[in-house]
């Protein structure tokens, strides 16, 4: 009997460790992957996370990112999530997936329909309509505003455009706007007798057509891809006429561009494409209308301050190119940007202890240091933070003339054509501008089919 007994005690022991050792290895298993099972409060991932926090463990917060390898934001971001792990460790660690950003995406959707959204998130409209109509992206209201180091320096514009119509802050609003101007090469633009481009309309073509009897292609624009440059420069037409201000002011969806106002910028936009621009604008994409800048093939290009730090990029640019580059904004004191649009959002179910980490590092981002840090590097301001002399003093000189000319001709700072079409029309305006640059479709032409797709939007 003694025998008998001593074995039932040591089977039973032997049964209990066994499901010990069962349950843990379940509990690491979904810690490992917790951004998989963000949707699910419930999950096993949500325990082991309150667990982690409750035992002191570091908390590890895995999301994708696009600013990796060569994109040229990931020159700032990486070293940024290495300070801040630095600062939090044993605490919070931040890992990064890397993606490309044309897939990004692409790759938040399907993780979306799948219910395996990591904790941190960047989505396009299209998706924030339906995950906020589904209650799916989480309040930031109430740690923002118990989080005075964010809420003192948000852009109220942004503030507005992220909250939904039932009060609730459904992506980090902006701090920081980044105007989108032009650049210029001072020593192209010389053989034409010019020091930069005029302030009117009317002064930017004449300089256009001296460029061109010097010798000098003025413009890298651009028909592949989404036409980038070339609507720039008409967002920047539209912007300059009173009608169309009105219009990107109030920032509606537009769905009939059949009037003057639209068929005009057109008729400008067509010059620009037949008269003024490289033979590889058609089709071109944004690499082959940036390169031919970069080889001084053109004499300017629109586009947004990240570009600023290509022109030191001696893998893209000759030795003391960025000497020679200058930026400006565009005619009527027009600069092109908003605070429109959402940026980081946290998907509803994501473990408490990671959505607090998360909140850290937003505070981390919009720290005066980490801010000011990030405008000096990729440039642009924050309204509500006046950046201090000795940031100033380590800005780009790129960057710092077009602070200035921000500062000393900025009338208006606007949204872009793309900011208020349906995604259908933006998708048909890159897709028909090579037609326009052929005399294959008029102005006219150009703006009907622009219509038409958007009626169908409507509908």
């Amino acid at each position: 009997m003694k025998k008998i007994s001593f074995l039932l005690v040591a089977i039973f022991l032997i049964l209990s460790l066994a499901a010990c050792g069962s349950n843990n290895g379940n509990n690491s298993s979904n810690s490992g992957n917790s951004g998989n099972a963000a949707n699910d409060s419930s999950s096993d991932s949500s325990n082991t996370g309150s667990n982690n926090a409750a035992s002191g463990k570091e908390v590890v917060i895995k999301f994708p990112s696009y600013k990796t390898g060569n994109n040229v934001g990931a020159i700032f971001f990486l070293p940024q999530i290495e300070r801040f792990n630095k600062k939090f460790a044993g605490k919070y660690k931040i890992e990064i997936e890397e993606i490309v950003q044309d897939e990004y995406s692409k790759k938040i959707k399907l993780l979306y329909q799948q219910k395996k959204l990591p904790p941190l998130i960047e989505v396009d409209k299209e998706l924030a309509d339906i995950m906020i109509n589904n209650g799916d992206l989480a309040d930031l209201k109430p740690y923002i505003d118990n989080s005075p180091e964010i809420k003192d320096v948000l852009i109220d514009d942004s503030v507005k455009y992220n909250t939904d119509k039932n009060g609730k802050i459904i992506s980090l609003p902006l701090a920081f706007e980044r105007p989108i101007g032009m650049y210029y090469n001072k020593e192209l633009l010389q053989k034409a007798g010019l020091t930069g481009f005029s302030d009117t309309w009317d002064g930017f073509f004449s300089d256009l057509d001296k460029l061109k009897a010097a010798g000098v292609t003025p413009l890298s624009l651009m028909t592949g891809e989404n036409g980038w440059t070339t609507m720039l420069l008409a967002s920047a037409m539209i912007a300059s006429d009173p009608e169309g201000q009105q219009i990107l002011t109030k920032g509606d969806i537009v769905t009939n561009f059949n009037s003057p106002l639209w068929i005009n910028t057109f008729t400008k936009v067509q010059k620009l494409l037949q008269d003024y621009t490289t033979k590889s604008a058609l089709g071109a994409t944004y690499s082959i209308a940036a390169n031919e800048f970069f080889s001084e093939n053109t004499a300017a290009i629109a586009n947004g301050p990240w570009m600023v730090g290509d022109f030191g990029n001696t893998d893209k640019v000759a030795e003391g190119f960025a000497d020679k580059v200058g930026a400006t904004i565009y005619p009527g004191g027009v600069a092109l940007g908003s605070a429109d649009g959402y940026w980081y959002s946290i998907p509803t179910g994501t473990p408490q202890e990671e959505i607090d980490g998360l909140i850290e590092y937003f505070k981390f981002i919009y720290s005066p240091e980490e801010l000011n840090a990030f405008l000096v590097a990729e440039g642009g301001f924050a309204p509500k933070m006046p950046m201090p002399e000795e940031s100033k003093a380590k800005l780009n000189p790129i960057m710092r003339q077009l602070n200035d000319e921000v500062g000393a001709k900025m009338k208006t700072l606007n949204r872009l054509i793309y900011d208020i079409v349906p995604q259908s029309v933006s998708d048909l305006f890159a897709k028909n501008l090579p037609l326009l640059a052929t005399n294959d479709m008029t102005p006219e032409q150009f703006c009907k089919a622009m219509t038409d797709t958007a009626e169908k939007f409507k509908k």
